[in-house]
């Protein structure tokens, strides 16, 4: 077994007693260990992984149960993300991470979120469960969301744009000759200098995709801000928290979209999506489709019939 994992488990087994989780049985298994574990009354399989390649990775087996899978995906988040602590790409000792969502979806809004943190509350945001929103389930975003708003006030801003919004900013942004990596730069910048506002911190940390020339030229008349973008950003703290909330606020407004219309809004930009906006039109109408949609996709065309 590998020294990575060999410490990830040693951690992970710590907090099973500490949360009162039974180890039933243990086994070893191809680059990895097997865990049956007992969870209130409730019974799961853990498989670990730890490749050079891939880092660390798990998968929970057995039969479903959500609440159960919840606290061992929680504890693993704390405890695979606490190792990397000290792998940080800065020594800043406060600093903010800005990520959005909604991006590829069809329907709901695009949300930038900047959070704060301070290295010694790094500990506290861990435990938490914090990991790339893609990574958790929409029950987990809102558990999670919700403990941090409460347990970290006034350490973020969201920038949140309704479809509508959303449809008039992206129009003036194309007049321009600019494209929606541009409009999300000067969303990741909003946020990031609207926080600087009210709270001071040394630098940003956000996506490489994200942080292209215009969020660095932006960014760059603010020179008592410093900023990396990296791959994989989430993996820093801050930016997996920016990730959670951001997630949150799109999830909040699909609710609101699916309360208002009596239906229930898929996400993504799939084959699916085009079926249920098909029947959306029917029931309401192309005016209404674009009140709930972003315009520029190609499913909004497929949706309409101007392409098959």
């Amino acid at each position: 077994m590998s020294t990575e994992l060999q410490n990830i488990i040693e951690k992970f087994l710590y907090q099973c007693e500490k949360n009162k989780i039974l180890v039933i049985e243990q086994k070893d298994i191809p680059y990895g260990e097997q865990y049956k574990l007992e969870i209130n009354g409730d019974k799961i399989i853990l498989n670990m992984y730890f490749s050079e390649k891939k880092g660390f990775s798990y998968v929970i087996g057995g039969k479903k149960n959500p609440k159960a899978e919840f606290i061992v995906n929680r504890i693993l988040s704390y405890v695979s993300a606490n190792r990397k602590e000290t792998e940080l790409k800065h020594k800043w000792n406060v600093w903010v991470g800005s990520d959005e969502s909604g991006k590829g979806d069809f329907f709901g809004a695009l949300v930038v979120t900047c959070f704060r943190v301070e290295r010694d509350k790094v500990p506290e945001l861990l435990k938490l469960g914090i990991t790339d929103s893609k990574k958790l389930k929409d029950s987990e975003i809102k558990t999670i969301a919700h403990q941090i708003y409460r347990l970290f006030p006034g350490c973020f801003e969201s920038i949140a744009l309704t479809p509508e919004k959303y449809n008039e900013l992206y129009a003036k942004f194309a007049s321009r000759g600019k494209k929606l990596n541009e409009l999300l730069a000067w969303m990741h910048t909003r946020a990031i200098l609207n926080l600087k506002q009210k709270k001071d911190f040394e630098g940003a940390v956000v996506d490489k995709f994200t942080a292209d020339k215009n969020l660095k030229n932006s960014l760059s008349e603010f020179k008592n801000i410093k900023l990396i973008n990296m791959i994989k950003a989430e993996e820093d703290p801050a930016v997996a928290a920016a990730s959670v909330l951001s997630r949150y606020q799109f999830l909040m407004n699909m609710k609101s979209l699916s309360i208002k219309y009596g239906m229930e809004f898929p996400k993504g930009a799939s084959q699916k999506v085009i079926s249920f906006g098909k029947e959306f039109i029917k029931k309401y109408s192309v005016a209404e489709l674009r009140k709930t949609s972003k315009i520029h996709f190609q499913t909004y065309k497929k949706i309409c019939g101007d392409i098959s």
